[in-house]
C-alpha cells in the first residue's frame, strides 16, 4: 500500500507541473519589473560615442546613458542568439528525423514488425501489445522527448537574454540587487524545464495507457524514447555550441586584440558578441556582459 492513492498521485502530478510553470511566470514578471530602454530618446551622436568608446568611460555614465548602452548590446546578444538557435535547429531537425526512423526500425525489426500480441517477458500470464506497436510508441516518445528539450532551451535562452542586461543594470545599484534578478531569471529556466518535462510525460504516458491498458511493459519500455530524445537534443546543444564560442574566442582573441588592439570582452569586436550569445544559451551568464 502506497503512501497516496492513485486517484491522488493523479491528481498531483500535473497540479505540481502547474504549480511549476506558474511559479516561473511570477520569477519572470519580477524580473520585467527592471525597465531597460532602447535609448532612443538620447541623441544620435551621443549613441554613435557609445559604439566608439566602448566601456572604457563607465564611470562617467549617467543612468540614461547606461540603459541605453546596456539594452543595446542585449539586443545584440539577443537577435545573434535567436539566429544561432534556429539554424542549430535545422540540422537538430534532420537528426531527429534520421534517428527517428532508425528507432522505428530497429525496434521493430526485433520481431519483424510483428502485428500480434504475445506473452509478456516478466509476466507470461499476461499478452503484452505487438513488437510494432511498441516501435510506433517509442519513436513517438523520442520526438515528444526532443520536443520538449527544444522548448525548454529555447524558453532558457530567452529569458537569459531578457534578463542580462537588468542584472548589470541592478548591479550598479550593489550585489544583493544583481544576485535576486540573476537568481529569479535562473529560476524561471529552471521551473519551466522540470515542469515542461514532467506535464509532456505524465500527458504522454496517460495517452499512451490509452492503447496499452494494462500492458505496463510495453508502455515502460515505449516511453524510454522520451528521456531519449530529450538527452540527445542537449548533447547536441552542449557539443555544437561548445565548438561554435571556441571558435568565436579564438576569432576574437587574434582579430580584435592582436590587430585591432580592442579589449577583452569588449562589445565592439563582433565576435565577443558571439561569445556572450553562447554563454547566454549554454549557462545564463549575466556577469560578463558589462
Amino acid at each position: 500500500m502506497g503512501l497516496m492513492s492513485e486517484t491522488l498521485t493523479l491528481i498531483l502530478i500535473p497540479v505540481a507541473a502547474i504549480v511549476g510553470i506558474g511559479f516561473a511566470l511570477i520569477q519572470w514578471l519580477l524580473v520585467s519589473k527592471v525597465k531597460v530602454s532602447d535609448g532612443s530618446n538620447l541623441n544620435n551622436g551621443y549613441k554613435a560615442r557609445l559604439i566608439e568608446d566602448g566601456g572604457d568611460e563607465e564611470e562617467g555614465i549617467d543612468n540614461d546613458e547606461a540603459v541605453a548602452k546596456c539594452a543595446d548590446i542585449q539586443s545584440a546578444i539577443s537577435i545573434g542568439a535567436t539566429s544561432f538557435l534556429f539554424t542549430q535547429y535545422k540540422y537538430l531537425g534532420v537528426f531527429t528525423g534520421v534517428f527517428s526512423l532508425i528507432i522505428f526500425f530497429f525496434l521493430g525489426s526485433v520481431k519483424g514488425f510483428s502485428t500480434q500480441s504475445e506473452p509478456c517477458t516478466y509476466n507470461q500470464g499476461n499478452m503484452c501489445k505487438p513488437a510494432l506497436a511498441n516501435a510506433i510508441f517509442s519513436t513517438i516518445a523520442f520526438l515528444l522527448g526532443a520536443f520538449t528539450s527544444v522548448l525548454s532551451g529555447f524558453l532558457g535562452m530567452k529569458i537569459a537574454t531578457y534578463a542580462n542586461a537588468r542584472t548589470t543594470l541592478e548591479a550598479r545599484k550593489g550585489v544583493g540587487k544583481a544576485f535576486i534578478t540573476a537568481f529569479r531569471s535562473g529560476a524561471v529556466m529552471g521551473f519551466l524545464l522540470a515542469a515542461n518535462g514532467l506535464f509532456v510525460l505524465y500527458v504522454s504516458i496517460n495517452l499512451f495507457k490509452l492503447y496499452y491498458g494494462d500492458d505496463w511493459e510495453g508502455l515502460y519500455e515505449s516511453i524510454t524514447g522520451y528521456g531519449l530524445g530529450g538527452s540527445s537534443m542537449a548533447l547536441f546543444g552542449r557539443v555544437g555550441g561548445g565548438i561554435y564560442t571556441k571558435a568565436a574566442d579564438v576569432g576574437a582573441d587574434l582579430v580584435g586584440k592582436v590587430e585591432r588592439n580592442i579589449p577583452e570582452d569588449d562589445p565592439r569586436n563582433p565576435a565577443v558578441i558571439s561569445i556572450f550569445l553562447w554563454l547566454i544559451c549554454l549557462f545564463g551568464y549575466h556577469d560578463k556582459i558589462l
